[in-house]
């Protein structure tokens, strides 16, 4: 079935005027889609309050201003109709306030909820607050910030008053005097850093020679490495065994000498071989001491047959040879 120009033209007409007239109700805040709770408010001047005004609870917008006409009762009385969200509970007693969030948004309308336990219905009228101006609003903003910045300027004024309790002129002087020693210190430090970057000048000179030697370094710690390769090849518990055989040895011979065998033992244990020895070595002076005194003693030689007087030994001399005798 062929459908005609005129048939287009108008469905599109008339989808054209449904569009404009949701759009028109919607931009006047009239709910289309759901009945949702309609209340009232009695306002004697709404200020420029207008329809599709937003209402909100606690800064959340839960509806919209949906009508506003003059009582027929009361001439200087505006009814307002506000259309609430089903799910919205407002109490009884709460205040429906006329208010301008900032100073370029339009006006709207702020319940304040109260605490009863009554909710109100569809088509109650709920309590009006004054309304409110920007000045005001503005104040009741600032007021918190006010009592703040209140006592803040008690506390500082109250540190105000400490320093200058503590700025005596006793204080001041021995400010003055922290301050010259803090300069002092400063200057100090100033020196130490300028030591330091001598130290730190020093040191990297001393690793650019490092650098310049690596060589030789990495030559000496390989020779330390096989240097100490070859130690730790040494067989040390054979030496150990080795050495603690020879200490052994040598305290059986100590043990021997000292129980006086052998000649040694002997002649450390034994005092008679002692005294013999001794004896035996001053008759071996006397001896020898003859022999250089009198010669012709022992051998018989002369050239014109003369003879010199023997001289005889005593028994209690001992003659001792000493380096001087040796050489007279």
């Amino acid at each position: 079935m062929k459908i005609s120009n005129e048939t287009k033209i108008g469905a599109l007409t008339i989808v054209s005027v449904t569009l404009l007239i949701i759009g028109f109700n919607v931009l006047k805040g009239s709910n289309l889609f759901g009945s949702g709770r309609n209340l009232y408010v009695k306002y004697h001047d709404v200020q420029g309050l207008n329809i599709s005004s937003p209402v909100v609870v606690n800064g959340l917008l839960v509806g919209r201003v949906t009508g506003m006409q003059l009582s027929p009762r009361e001439p200087d009385v505006v009814i307002v109709k506000l259309n609430l969200n089903k799910n919205v509970r407002i109490p009884v007693n709460s205040t429906a306030s006329i208010y301008s969030p900032d100073l370029l948004s339009p006006k709207s309308i702020r319940i304040d909820m109260g605490d009863a336990p009554q909710w109100l219905k569809n088509g109650d009228t709920l309590q009006s607050a004054p309304p409110s101006s920007l000045t005001g609003e503005l104040t009741r903003q600032l007021s918190p910030l006010s009592l703040q910045l209140q006592h803040t300027l008690a506390e500082v004024d109250t540190v105000l008053l400490d320093v200058h309790a503590l700025l005596s002129p006793a204080t001041r002087q021995d400010l003055q005097a922290s301050i010259a020693s803090l300069k002092n210190t400063l200057a100090h430090l100033d020196e130490a850093t300028a030591q330091t970057r001598q130290i730190i000048q020093q040191v990297n000179q001393f690793v650019a020679g490092l650098n310049s030697q690596k060589d030789t370094l990495h030559a000496i710690l390989a020779n330390t490495q096989q240097l100490t390769g070859q130690l730790a090849a040494v067989h040390w518990q054979q030496l150990t065994d080795q050495l603690n055989h020879s200490l052994n040895d040598l305290q059986q011979i100590l043990d021997k000498i000292n129980r006086g065998q052998g000649s040694l033992g002997a002649l450390l244990n034994n005092p008679q071989l002692y005294h013999n020895l001794e004896q035996s070595t001053a008759n071996l002076n006397r001896l020898l001491e003859d022999l250089r005194l009198n010669p012709h003693r022992y051998v018989h030689f002369s050239i014109f047959g003369g003879r010199q007087k023997i001289q005889p030994l005593t028994p209690d001399t001992i003659y001792m040879i000493t380096p001087s005798s040796d050489h007279r």
